[in-house]
């Protein structure tokens, strides 16, 4: 919070009260039915904060962006303010949202000042202003679309959160990275240049634990998102894979080997003795917490193939929830609670499924575009990042949770995506 603060110092502007009640995009909205909204250039030297927020838009798969080449020159001849735009030129394009803004400079510090307007009604729903670094616009251009998005759908954007995954960066070596949900800014989490894996977020972002064969055999380790103390907290032998953080922070859950074959245990993040949560004489892997912490559902072979079941977080009696395909694996929880995407093979190659938490109303989301796999849903249940195969080597891709607009994040390999929570002071 307080590096935050001192990296930003947002200004609210004046905005109508009841604009901020109106809902102008369902959650539910069809895919095809994408909103119309209009991104001026900012005046001043904004271009790379107009480009990042219609990108945000873009990757959101609820917007559908009126071409700038439309109205470059009229906006040119406008302000920011209301009595400068020409509302009827912007409905006559058919825009039911318009964003500008301009920047400046003071003090050595960059000011941006952003407006969502509506249009049609020649309201101004949205007003802020942010003086940062320069090496901060792209920040201050996802805070920007988190509000356009909590403006116009009622929930705030995720825009400003991480994804964590594993790539390949040489030959028997596999190291964890973190980048921006769209893609940019990668950074190194481990440099041990060893297999690293598998990566889970504590729930206030501020850690990260993995397996990494590091000392040779796959342990657990946890770490800072500075990639600084890694620390080793499992030493019970035999494999020790898929941790998963639980919502409260004081529990981890993962697989092990340590008896002679994958079961489910507990530890916390500070080590010490784990707890067993599953007696199987058959494969447990893959555990993953509900939103509540009272549940985990995981994949096993006690049925035979490999699918997906629920139990009590404490261990006891699991209920099976899939019945169709070989292999349904990695699955992963909605943070609204509501559903539950898992990978699955039924004809060769992976694809991503979403399902009800008792296993009804099963869909698939991907089809014929290579092996697609390892699902984790966005911080409000609208996105799920997801590993693909489809352009050749696996990278990673975001899509809705209706399985629409898939569109590839990363710039180079990557898989096993696990996205991060929101940051606190963006929940505030």
């Amino acid at each position: 919070m307080k590096k935050v603060a001192a990296l930003i110092l947002l200004v609210i502007l004046l905005a109508p009260a009841a604009a901020s009640a109106r809902i102008y995009i369902p959650i539910d909205q069809p895919a095809d039915q994408k909103f119309p909204i209009a991104i001026t250039d900012l005046k001043g030297e904004g271009d790379e904060i107009a480009d990042v927020i219609r990108n945000d838009m873009t990757l959101s798969g609820y917007f559908r962006l009126i071409p700038p080449s439309s109205f470059a020159e009229a906006a040119k001849k406008e302000g920011i303010s209301q009595d400068t735009i020409k509302f009827d030129f912007w409905t006559a394009i058919e825009a039911q949202a318009l964003v500008k803004g301009e920047v400046s400079k003071e003090s050595g510090k960059t000011i941006v000042t952003l407006r969502l307007f509506d249009p049609f009604l020649h309201e101004m729903l949205v007003g802020k202003q942010y003086r940062a670094e320069k090496k901060h616009l792209r920040e201050v251009a996802h805070r920007f679309s988190d509000e356009i998005m909590m403006a116009l759908t009622g929930i705030p954007g995720v825009f400003n959160t991480k994804i964590a995954y594993t790539a390949v960066t040489g030959k028997g070596r596999k190291e964890i990275y973190i980048m921006d949900m769209d893609g940019n800014d990668p950074q190194a989490i481990t440099k041990n240049k060893s297999l690293n894996l598998s990566p889970s977020w504590s729930p206030d972002g501020s850690q990260l634990v993995f397996t990494s064969y590091l000392k040779g055999s796959p342990e657990l380790y946890t770490a800072s998102v500075s990639g600084k103390g890694m620390r080793k907290i499992t030493t019970m032998g035999g494999s020790n894979i898929t941790p998963s953080w639980s919502p409260d922070g004081g529990t981890i859950a993962f697989s092990s080997s340590t008896s002679g074959i994958c079961n489910l245990y507990s530890i916390s993040p500070n080590g010490g003795k784990a707890s067993r949560l599953t007696v199987s004489k058959t494969i447990d892997i893959s555990p993953k917490w509900s939103p509540d912490g009272g549940s985990l559902v995981f994949a096993s072979e006690r049925a035979g193939g490999l699918h997906l079941f629920r139990m009590p977080a404490s261990g006891g009696g699991a209920q099976r929830l899939t019945f169709v395909g070989y292999q349904n694996d990695m699955p992963s929880w909605s943070p609204i609670g509501d559903k539950i995407a898992f990978s699955g093979r039924d004809s060769g190659t992976f694809d991503i499924f979403i399902m009800n938490p008792d296993g009804s109303n099963i869909q698939r989301l991907t089809v014929g575009s290579g092996s697609n796999e390892h699902p984790s849903f966005s911080p409000d249940g609208r996105l799920i990042t997801f590993s693909s195969s489809r352009e050749g080597s696996p990278a990673v891709f975001l899509m809705r949770a209706d399985g629409s607009n898939q569109t590839r994040i990363s710039k180079g390999n990557g898989v096993l995506p696990q996205w991060g929570p929101q940051k606190r002071e963006e929940q505030q």
